[in-house]
């Protein structure tokens, strides 16, 4: 099988460190199951982390751990004052540090000028396609936007049954992969699309310019199995081989 390519948000990777990230637990199996796979060498992928979300990530550790004040992370770590014990925060950053460490297991993914230059791919789309939470709407900020451009450029570079947006975020999924499935001939032309995407040297639009995207606490099992042949993937330390890190 030809070697993945996965780009990871900052909702998929914080569950595989903090599992009270996951909201049902899902995602914190299947981003151990996938990590632990290609550490071992079992799954042939290039794991890929935007530099932004290095820096969410690290902020996310130091909010969990020291903001005794804010009732959501209250709630997520069991209760009014409660916040992420001291001792699993330094173990988070230590591990994450490592994992990043010379591209040990995740190789930093920098942004460049193709990227911000390709939201105007996303960009228009997410503001077109209201996406609705509970009752209100709510767009995207620019660094989701930005990892969205980053994996349309993976998808250029190797195609798109190989790449893969790995988060927990449900709009990425719906805005990404969905909405430009659902535009009509019209509405790409009024988006700007079409002749955007010719600019920019990606030829004619099409809804297979952008990525596929896995949401790990929602997606079926199907869904991964397709995508990496298999489900659950092996995690088996391999015998005479290092893992990566």
């Amino acid at each position: 099988m030809p070697r993945k390519y996965l780009l990871w948000d900052t909702s998929a990777v914080l569950p595989y460190y903090i599992e009270e990230c996951s909201r049902s637990g899902r995602s914190a199996e299947r981003s151990r199951v996938i990590v632990q796979s290609v550490r071992h060498h079992r799954t042939d992928a290039t794991m890929l982390i935007p530099n932004m979300v290095v820096a969410e990530v690290f902020a996310a550790f130091d909010r969990f751990c020291h903001s005794s004040w804010d009732d959501q992370i209250n709630q997520q770590f069991g209760g009014p004052g409660r916040t992420l014990d001291a001792r699993r925060y330094r173990s988070a950053r230590k591990r994450f540090r490592t994992d990043i460490h010379n591209g040990a297991l995740f190789y930093q993914h920098d942004m460049h000028r193709y990227h911000v230059l390709a939201l105007d791919l996303v960009s228009p789309i997410d503001k077109y396609r209201k996406f609705y939470r509970t009752q209100r709407v709510r767009s995207m900020g620019g660094t989701d936007l930005l990892i969205g451009a980053m994996a349309l450029h993976l998808v250029r570079l190797h195609g798109r049954e190989n790449v893969a947006l790995l988060t927990s975020d449900r709009r990425m999924e719906a805005i990404f992969e969905r909405a430009p499935a659902s535009l009509n001939a019209q509405t790409v032309e009024r988006l700007g699309l079409q002749q955007t995407a010719k600019e920019l040297g990606f030829g004619a639009w099409l809804a297979s310019l952008y990525p596929k995207v896995l949401d790990l606490e929602r997606c079926s099992r199907g869904a991964l199995e397709r995508f990496f042949g298999e489900w659950p993937l092996n995690t088996r330390r391999r015998r005479g081989r290092e893992p990566r890190a």
